[in-house]
């Protein structure tokens, strides 16, 4: 399995690049690397400022094709250089992504798009994308669409429910993303240093 992280938000909210943010004694995207560590036999990081990584190690990092600033985007470059027929693809702001839930998602997925839906909402950013939705993606973007949302809900996809998913994470810890400083904070006070 190949695995993509997507690294080219803005951090608006968090005041400063979220994903060099430190949460225990890790930056918060090492946490995310090492979630997918021992299960893709090849870590992408798409960004838009390939330097600002340079320090992750036995990552290979790519810059986001399109200037467009929207997960989208990420998909779309991460899909272009998918070598094999599916990968996957997460956010780089979910530093509790369990290992095991990735492995049900893994085993589960079925073309063209496989993902969660948790709390009635679906998670396009912890899910397996199949390199035959390329042109669809590029369809979309060229028709002037950006939300991710809007694609995957018209897109043809499998859906694991939040049964699947307690199975292997009870406390659905791998969807906590982080936005703000406060979101930092309320992770690391509410699962100490677990996981860091």
């Amino acid at each position: 399995m190949e695995g993509f992280i997507l690294a080219g938000g803005r951090s608006r909210r968090f005041g400063e690049d979220k994903l060099l943010y430190t949460i225990g004694h890790k930056r918060l995207i090492e946490c995310t690397v090492d979630a997918l560590r021992g299960l893709c036999h090849r870590i992408c990081l798409v960004t838009k400022d390939v330097k600002k990584f340079s320090f992750l190690e036995g990552v290979e990092l790519i810059e986001d094709f399109l200037e467009k600033q929207c997960a989208l985007s990420g998909i779309h470059t991460a899909l272009r250089n998918l070598k094999n027929t599916k990968g996957l693809i997460v956010a780089g702001d979910m530093p509790l992504i369990r290992k095991n839930l990735l492995e049900t998602l893994i085993q589960k997925a079925e073309p063209p798009l496989t993902l969660f839906r948790i709390g009635g909402k679906l998670q396009p950013l912890l899910a397996v994308y199949y390199k035959e939705l390329l042109p669809y993606v590029e369809a979309y973007i060229t028709s002037g669409g950006e939300r991710l949302i809007d694609f995957v809900e018209k897109a043809v996809h499998k859906e694991l429910d939040e049964k699947d998913a307690s199975e292997s994470d009870p406390e659905l810890l791998s969807f906590l993303n982080v936005n703000t400083k406060e979101d930092a904070e309320f992770i690391l006070k509410t699962y100490g240093r677990e996981g860091f």
